[in-house]
């Protein structure tokens, strides 16, 4: 480095708040919809029948509430490379984290653009920890979302990667990812909407009690579960296909996407609840990776418990988490409705 030349930190560390979005607009399709909820596991009926979901009062089919796995992954992908020297996604970067705010429900026909913005950085014990802010907002509707995504990366001087890990990937990644990829332009922070007072339609609040328990859900993952996803989301991390880059990384074999898993358990909770719109936020912390052999299912257990009711608002807080061979997957795992 020469004099007047910024370290990696400090480069980082002035891409911090600089805030970007997508050069256009994202249409959501009815299809896409189905493509997703299908990828999920979520059978929720206001996903695929556009009656049930008039009925629930809305314009079309309702999305999955992480649907915006699918274009603010790739918007995060180019806050990443622009922000942070050398390429992360091919350093066998793990998300750690994620934090959704919901403001409204995402339909079908909604043209959207994501506002992504470098929330904080800092290294542990040689990693780097990255938060990225995704702002999910409509042409006509305005803010529909927020979401906090958390990942994890080697570091400018962790050695735990082989010195090929590159090659390693290359070899594997999808050829077409880098064509037809328009540049993302700096944008002004949104202004966040007021708190909706809308009741949706969801299970009778006077039927929970504190305490109560879900049903649990056990949900089988296969490889082809995994590469599925990869389609339908267009998630291009090779841990997630190629067992060769999943142990280069320091990972025993392919493992399952953090939002395949996470998506999951949020049309779990849904499903129960009933209308995705009556929930407010939700939050969790990847403590343990889902490791999905190539010839056997993992089995993912997914439970729920009403954690806590307040009459006054009608709202509750429900605690879910997951685990697999008795490992948990999940940590610090919250999701806030409001019932009607």
């Amino acid at each position: 480095m020469t004099s007047g030349e910024l370290t990696r930190a400090e480069a980082i560390d002035q891409a911090i708040g600089k805030v970007y979005t997508t050069a256009d607009y994202y249409e959501v399709g009815r299809e896409k919809i189905r493509e997703f909820a299908r990828a999920l596991h979520d059978d929720n009926p206001i996903h695929w029948d556009d009656a049930k979901a008039r009925e629930g009062g809305h314009g079309g089919l309702l999305a999955p509430l992480t649907i915006v796995a699918i274009m603010g992954a790739k918007a995060q992908a180019q806050l990443l490379e622009k922000a942070v020297p050398g390429d992360l996604l091919k350093s066998g970067v793990l998300q750690i984290d994620q934090r959704f705010a919901f403001h409204r429900p995402i339909e079908a026909g909604d043209q959207l653009y994501c506002d992504v913005s470098l929330e904080s950085y800092r290294t542990v014990a040689g990693a780097d920890l990255f938060t990225v802010k995704t702002l999910v907002r409509d042409v006509v509707k305005g803010v529909l979302q927020e979401s906090w995504t958390s990942l994890a990366g080697p570091g400018e001087d962790a050695d735990r990667l082989p010195e090929d890990f590159e090659d390693f990937v290359n070899e594997v990644m999808f050829t077409g990812g880098d064509s037809h990829v328009q540049p993302l332009s700096p944008a002004e922070p949104q202004a966040i909407p007021p708190e909706s007072d809308q009741r949706w339609s969801t299970v009778p609040f006077e039927s929970l009690s504190e305490g109560m328990d879900l049903p649990v859900r056990a949900q089988r993952f296969t490889r082809g579960d995994v590469i599925n996803y990869i389609g339908v989301s267009g998630d291009p991390n090779p841990i997630h296909h190629s067992a060769k880059v999943a142990q280069a990384a320091g990972l025993e074999t392919v493992v399952a996407q953090a939002m395949l898993t996470l998506g999951t358990a949020a049309g779990y909770l849904t499903s129960y609840v009933g209308d995705p719109a009556a929930f407010r936020d939700m939050s969790a912390r990847f403590t343990s990776p889902v490791y999905v052999p190539a010839h056997e299912p993992a089995i993912v257990e997914y439970t729920a418990k009403v954690k806590s009711l307040d009459p006054e608002t009608r709202r509750g807080l429900i605690v879910f988490g997951a685990t697999v061979n008795g490992k948990r997957v999940f940590g610090r795992c919250t999701a806030n409705v409001q019932f009607a």
